[in-house]
């Protein structure tokens, strides 16, 4: 029979506010894309995966999330074994194998890994017994419930996403009573790591390839260089000044050349390549520097910035973005959306986005405090998690922040796979809360 009580608990203010920012989503969409073949319906594709996310988000609040929790293990594994069978099927358009086609659909299975690596963990501390002073020993399991995914998500190749799993991973341990010392050691490990990475792409070598070549006489070199970098194809030096009197000679002056600073940017080789691919490495020494390559892969933030700082404080107004409109920015209806957004609507309409998700973050957590089941507080701290990080990533990628990581906004830019996991995550925060009567 049912219970009155789990309607007259539904949270109908923060599914308005979860709505409210699809639908400033789709108008952005709509904005960014009208003009351009094939994109003017992009709009109504996104308002179609919003119905979907909203029917499999009733399906979940529907049914009592004691039924389904058993089932986490069972759908982790599922998930997984999807990203292994990526590996053996033929990679697409510039070796990146993301997408499963089913049918006439495609979906990305790392989406909803995010999702089933939370139920996991949930369902793994769901006993008291392994909560509280949390060693590394009680710490393996869930470790390799995100280390296994996040290394397949990594051979796609999509850091982003695979990173994303390891910031939902490390809340949810500290929640779970992860030793303080432990997580001093971990913040420290990270540090040095991050530290290492960035030093390492300012060491490094420098290697004649045979694209400099051609890169040279795009910027006006001199045939006498140019030849001499077809000799030297395949030479590394330790030294720029090395590389520099081979090309020149020891008595050259360097000054009169413009092209001497490009050609040794684009010689240049950081220490750390063996382990980051060439587009990973390009995102981030152009997030340390954007006009390392402001027409490459520094064209993004670069042009995102122009779009956020042209808004001003109250925007072009809507349909007048010059970014989005003449083309300036790319990926402007998915990952640089804000940027578009940001444009036309000002810093008051960026306001009002970040105060939607504040207010649906902070509804969200009020949940834990008042649920006893410790499977539905870790549940609520997971999907929170995918929420705040991917916010913080976007909105920090947008802006030069960040490395550009190819991260979505939740709720607001365009994709099928992360609109419909997004909202059933909801889904399942409006389950718990629906049902938080069961504890007073």
């Amino acid at each position: 029979m049912f219970d009155r009580r789990l309607l007259q608990n539904f949270d109908w203010r923060l599914l308005g506010a979860v709505l409210a920012i699809c639908l400033i989503g789709v108008a952005a969409i709509f904005s960014a894309s009208k003009g351009y073949p094939g994109e003017s319906d992009f709009w109504a594709r996104q308002l179609s995966w919003i119905g979907v996310g909203l029917v499999v988000a009733l399906v979940l609040v529907m049914v009592d999330f004691n039924l389904w929790n058993r089932f986490s293990y069972l759908l982790h594994g599922g998930v997984v074994g999807v990203l292994v069978l990526l590996l053996a099927m033929p990679q697409g358009e510039g070796g990146v194998s993301r997408w499963l086609k089913v049918g006439g659909m495609a979906f990305q299975p790392s989406e909803f890994a995010k999702f089933t690596l939370v139920l996991s963990i949930a369902f793994y501390f769901r006993d008291s017994r392994r909560v509280g002073n949390l060693g590394l020993r009680r710490a393996i399991i869930p470790l390799a419930m995100a280390l296994v995914p996040f290394f397949l998500i990594v051979d796609q190749p999509d850091l982003g996403t695979a990173l994303l799993l390891l910031m939902i991973f490390f809340p949810m341990m500290v929640m779970a009573g992860l030793n303080p010392r432990l997580i001093g050691y971990l913040a420290l490990f990270g540090a040095v790591g991050l530290f290492i990475l960035f030093l390492s792409f300012e060491l490094g070598y420098y290697r004649v390839d045979h694209k400099l070549a051609r890169y040279a006489k795009t910027q006006g070199a001199d045939k006498t260089v140019i030849d001499s970098l077809n000799a030297l194809e395949g030479k590394k030096y330790l030294f720029k000044n090395s590389l520099l009197e081979d090309l020149y000679g020891e008595e050259a002056d360097l000054e009169s050349h413009p092209e001497v600073k490009m050609i040794s940017e684009r010689a240049f080789v950081p220490f750390i390549s063996f382990v980051l691919r060439p587009y990973q490495q390009k995102r981030i020494l152009t997030f340390l520097d954007p006009n390392k390559d402001p027409l490459g892969a520094g064209y993004h933030v670069i042009q995102s910035k122009v779009a956020i700082g042209s808004g001003g404080f109250t925007g072009k107004g809507y349909g007048n973005s010059t970014q989005g409109q003449l083309n300036f920015l790319p990926a402007r209806h998915t990952d640089f959306l804000f940027a578009i957004y940001a444009e036309e609507s000002g810093f008051l309409g960026v306001l009002v986005l970040l105060a939607l998700f504040f207010y649906v973050i902070q509804r969200s957590l009020s949940t834990i405090t008042q649920t006893r089941d410790r499977y539905s507080a870790f549940v609520v701290m997971g999907v929170v998690s995918i929420i705040s990080m991917q916010m913080v990533v976007n909105v920090g990628m947008v802006t030069g922040l960040l490395p550009v990581v190819g991260v979505p906004l939740p709720f607001f830019s365009y994709g099928g796979s992360s609109m419909v996991t997004m909202l059933a995550g909801m889904g399942l925060i409006l389950n718990i809360r629906m049902r938080r009567f069961l504890w007073v």
